[in-house]
């Protein structure tokens, strides 16, 4: 698949002195005190994930991209940098150390979300707990291991009702924690070696520019830039912007009602005759974190997402005129997981020369002067022998080779473009996939009545594992490549960065676990704001496969033919790009747009708006000019809506849980 377009603004954005860093040669950042700083920062982020997101539920901080943890232990981590270099007590952390840490603190604390751990716990205790006559779930239990899933059905009770010593049964938890976090690992490292293998071509081939990268960079070139990003004027005009946003979107949210996470506006109650009702829902939403860091996405790109989600409301309101009236109808959702699928056909096509060469270097030392993102020959091995230990470890549980080789197939080839998502658009979503659809395609293909030939502990645990497709674990691959391109920027040894994620992932599951088992046990799930985040569509996924074995049903006619024309919309814009030069539509665009083009749909019409306007009156320059401007105003809804607000409903609770803000 072709990368995006040299346009002004693309070319301004990706100067080679814009990323320069002060540094010469390599440098070791993975120093034994940036280590445990890390450590330490992510164990107390711990405790605020856990009243902010788990007990009070007042503000979802781990799902914005960036984790809002990592921006507020960059932030924290730069002002003590100033204290230690005009006292000169210690010597200062180098800027390889502090992008490091921020790597690890990010992706740790981002597996404390609710759609990694949260929504696992969940899947593993549904089936015992919400067990009736009219759904028999624990029917299901007898097919789910013991390692990974506590059998006692008095200790998962104690996850909603409270434990009567209010403590965590540990020795019961301690073997399925460890295979979770193994599991974790595994299959973290099998997306960090299909990354490695494809980061070279996507960085120095087609020389994407990698959007989300600038905002670490803007932050940390105090010392290198023209002019430092915190004495801009421009950079504190937009972060003054989202304090004065953030303030009437509060005033309005406690004392009178307003809209939880930021300005919306429905278009619907205007949509009331026919056809133009087959459009509802229609809803716009203005988040300043999009719009902040969509002003990084290109103008291209920006237009087909707009472009491409009024293109699937008109479908709607086309099949109700033909009479057509099917609901979800035009089934973008599924329209995505096909655009997702032939997208990762093509980029695996792409780069077949990356793995030949990878497999040529078998044996061979690294010559002197290769380059930094050289993939090695044992990060094709990886990549081959992870996967088949996935299939192998889902094999031991009960799960059918055949079904466990598709299912982590599609979402291995989702992780492997949502990456290229973060580098060639830097749309800041860890929900940027068709939700489920992972999962779902399979059975929409295969239909119930097809899948009961797998047996019913390869189902129980097809429907276990259903949380990796609705929730964002494999996502991580678009932190894996940006920290790739950070190491490359720093010069850190690619070792040093790889080291770092695959410890955040470890480390980041265990904490996960320990903080939200400790309120789960201490006071109830069902007695905690939040609950047991992603419980009762466990619930229904579970009662789902009893009712399928009951009623089995054919393959999904319209469903099947929505993925497969999803399919062959991107193989269309993919070869009309090749041939058109000035083709204004993007397939990722496409993609995105099916996947979640609700929410970004708006946001990114109006900063398309502003770019034109800006690229058009004031060329590249101004383009440029305006950029801190934009990433303020992004970095200042994090910190004044996500550190400060978050934290003010986390501790004292009470008015301050009246306006939630949500970065998914």
């Amino acid at each position: 698949m072709e990368s995006g377009r040299e346009t002004p603004e693309t070319t301004a954005s990706s100067l080679p002195d814009e990323l320069a860093l002060p540094v010469e040669g390599r440098q070791r950042a993975l120093t034994l005190r940036a280590l445990l700083i890390a450590l330490v920062a992510t164990w107390l982020c711990g405790y605020w994930i856990r009243q902010a997101e788990i007990v009070a539920l007042a503000c979802q901080i781990t799902e914005s991209v960036p984790a809002i943890p990592g921006i507020a232990g960059l932030l924290v981590l730069l002002g003590l940098n100033v204290g230690l270099r005009r006292t000169g007590i210690l010597r200062p952390l180098t800027l390889g150390e502090l992008l490091l840490i921020f790597v690890f603190v990010t992706v740790g604390t981002t597996m404390f979300g609710c759609g990694i751990v949260r929504f696992l716990i969940a899947s593993l205790s549904a089936p015992f707990y919400y067990s009736s006559p009219t759904a028999p779930l624990e029917e299901l239990t007898p097919y789910l291991p013991f390692w990974l899933v506590p059998e006692d059905a008095n200790i998962l009770k104690g996850l909603y009702e409270g434990s009567p010593t209010g403590t965590v049964p540990w020795d019961v938890w301690l073997v399925p924690m460890l295979c979770w976090a193994g599991f974790f690992l595994l299959f973290g490292f099998t997306l960090l070696c299909l990354i490695v293998l494809v980061s070279r071509r996507w960085v120095e081939g087609e020389r994407l520019i990698f959007p989300l990268v600038r905002l670490p960079l803007q932050i940390v070139h105090e010392e290198s830039a023209a002019e430092p990003f915190f004495r801009n004027k421009f950079a504190w005009y937009g972060m003054g912007f989202a304090l004065l946003l953030n303030a009437i979107n509060m005033v309005r949210g406690v004392y009178f009602g307003g809209p939880s996470g930021g300005l919306r506006v429905d278009l619907g109650p205007a949509l009331t005759e026919h056809p133009w009702r087959a459009m509802r829902p229609f809803t716009a939403h203005f988040r300043p974190e999009l719009i902040g860091l969509g002003y990084l996405v290109s103008t291209e790109m920006s237009f087909s997402i707009w472009f491409f989600f009024l293109l699937t409301k008109f479908e709607a309101m086309a099949m109700s005129m033909a009479g057509l009236r099917l609901a979800n109808a035009p089934f973008a959702q599924e329209q995505s997981i096909g655009g997702y699928l032939c997208l990762g056909a093509i980029l695996l096509w792409n780069a077949r020369a990356d793995f030949w060469g990878a497999y040529r270097r078998w044996g061979r030392a690294r010559e002197e002067g290769e380059s930094y993102l050289a993939a090695p020959p044992w990060a094709l091995i990886g990549a081959i022998c992870g996967f088949v230990a996935i299939c192998a470890l889902c094999r031991l549980a009960g799960m059918s080779w055949l079904l466990a080789a598709a299912y982590f197939g599609i979402l291995t080839i989702v992780g492997l473009v949502y990456a290229r998502l973060r580098a060639e658009t830097g749309v800041p979503l860890v929900w940027m996939f068709p939700y489920g659809m992972q999962h779902k395609v399979i059975r929409n293909f295969l239909g119930t009545r097809r899948m009961a030939w797998f047996g019913m502990p390869s189902l129980t645990m097809f429907t276990l594992l259903g949380f990796l497709s609705r929730g964002y674990f494999p996502t991580v691959s678009g932190y894996q490549l940006e920290a790739l391109r950070l190491g490359q920027v720093t010069r850190t040894p690619r070792r040093d960065t790889m080291v770092t994620l695959m410890a955040a992932i470890g480390v980041g599951a265990l904490l996960a676990f320990y903080f939200h088992l400790t309120p789960y046990y201490a006071r109830g799930g069902v007695g905690l704001r939040g609950g047991i985040w992603g419980s009762s569509t466990a619930q229904s996924e579970y009662a789902g496969l009893l009712r399928s074995l009951q009623l089995p049903t054919p393959p999904d006619g319209p469903r099947i033919i929505a993925t497969v024309s999803g399919a062959g919309m991107i193989a269309l814009l993919t070869t009309l790009r090749a041939q058109w030069f000035a083709c204004p539509f993007h397939p990722l665009g496409y993609a995105m747009a099916t996947a979640y083009g609700d929410l970004i749909w708006a946001p990114f019409l109006l900063v398309w708006t502003c770019k034109i306007l800006l690229l058009r009156y004031g060329g590249s320059k101004l383009y440029l000019r305006a950029l801190p401007m934009f990433l303020g105003f992004a970095l200042g809804h994090f910190v004044v809506a996500g550190a400060i607000w978050g934290s003010l409903g986390a501790a004292l609770g009470g008015p301050f849980l009246r306006w939630g803000v949500w970065f998914g």
